[in-house]
């Protein structure tokens, strides 16, 4: 299939670059997927025969390798804007017998994850390159997996959440098989390291789709063996599921809402989880938060700080002023001097009035 996309001209120049040096290169994964869907890529990257140090030779002074496993190139645009460059990867079964498992278009293309991911695209003849009958389930909005599901999601259960994350992103449907491979997968997920499934779920619960990935999460099983409290929490006369899911239908309309605000707004909706109640207007005084309450509701819902601990610290204090705020709004009383004068005051004061609307509706 051949098509003319849009590429911007920087990103072109860096594929034309490599490709001037004897190397094939395409664009490659979920900015191909979203341009042929019509959809702005967040970012690009870059498949290549190439291996991590001739690019770095080829973007000397512009360029580092990330990562030791699978070892990335990042290529810079400018100070914080990076392209990623990635070498072609060989059969993943071959992972723990080759230190440098390098292959072709088509074995990096089946190690991918679903088949409307693994599409290449050639920015000089226009071709689509697809291996795996992406293009037909993008056309028919189908999400499945690359392989036998039960073992692609045993090597990667992450890619569990990708499945849903698509689904719910896009509004494609998972086929059966993939379905199915997901329900009767479901518990690899807990072998996940806390880091790795922690981000996989903030760019789910900080995206505009989390509603829906939030309803597949649950039908799916991933709910409750990523959250084994969801079970106990659904008969604790102080949680609403029905709440929740207004909270979730807010924060998928509002993508202007700072990373930390969209954080509180998940988490609120789980204070029953340290037996607060979520109108806190019943209280005769000011509310407080032991520090030990908080870190167990946010490691429950996020396992570790590590590599975000100023987000998560953040993120505290916001919800821990938020529930105070709402506390002077529910009684009536002005708001003390000392929390106009917090550097996120404006953000916590919005976050109060949407809570107090959500809680009350």
């Amino acid at each position: 299939m051949e098509v003319s996309l849009k590429i911007p001209k920087r990103i072109k120049r860096i594929v034309k670059k490599l490709k001037k040096h004897g190397y094939t290169t395409y664009l490659v994964g979920g900015c191909v997927r979203d341009l042929l869907l019509g959809i702005p890529p967040k970012d690009y990257d870059i498949g290549t025969s190439a291996t991590p140090e001739e690019v770095l030779e080829i973007f000397k002074g512009r360029s580092q390798i990330i990562g030791r496993r699978f070892p990335i190139v990042h290529v810079y645009l400018g100070e914080a804007k990076y392209v990623e460059v990635t070498t072609f990867r060989g059969k993943e079964e071959l992972d723990s017998e080759k230190r440098d498992n390098y292959g072709t278009p088509e074995e990096d293309a089946k190690r991918r994850d679903l088949t409307i991911n693994a599409l290449f695209y050639d920015i000089d003849t226009g071709e689509v390159i697809d291996f795996v009958k992406g293009l037909e389930d993008l056309k028919n909005g189908i999400i499945r997996v690359i392989g036998k599901p039960e073992v692609r999601f045993s090597q990667d259960p992450v890619r569990m959440l990708r499945a849903i994350r698509h689904s719910a992103r896009l509004g494609f449907r998972i086929e059966p098989n993939t379905w199915q491979g997901i329900i009767s997968c479901n518990y690899l997920i807990k072998g996940v390291k806390w880091e790795r499934l922690r981000d996989e779920l903030i760019k789910d619960i900080t995206g505009y789709w989390v509603e829906k990935w939030f309803s597949l999460f649950k039908k799916t099983g991933l709910l409750f063996q990523v959250y084994p409290f969801y079970q106990d929490l659904l008969k604790d006369p102080l949680f609403s599921e029905k709440l929740l899911f207004k909270f979730l239908k807010f924060l998928g309309k509002h993508e202007n809402l700072s990373q930390e605000q969209k954080l509180v707004l998940f988490t609120y909706p789980f204070l029953p989880l340290i037996k607060r109640p979520y109108d806190p207007g019943d209280f005769n005084k000011i509310p407080t938060f032991d520090r030990k309450e908080l870190l167990r509701l946010f490691w429950a819902l996020y396992f570790t700080f590590r590599f975000h601990r100023a987000l998560f610290e953040k993120t505290m204090d916001m919800l821990r002023d938020t529930y105070k705020i709402l506390y002077f709004m529910r009684r009536k009383r002005s708001i003390s001097r000392k929390y106009k004068k917090k550097p996120y005051f404006d953000e916590i004061f919005y976050l109060a009035r949407v809570i107090e609307r959500l809680i009350k509706g």
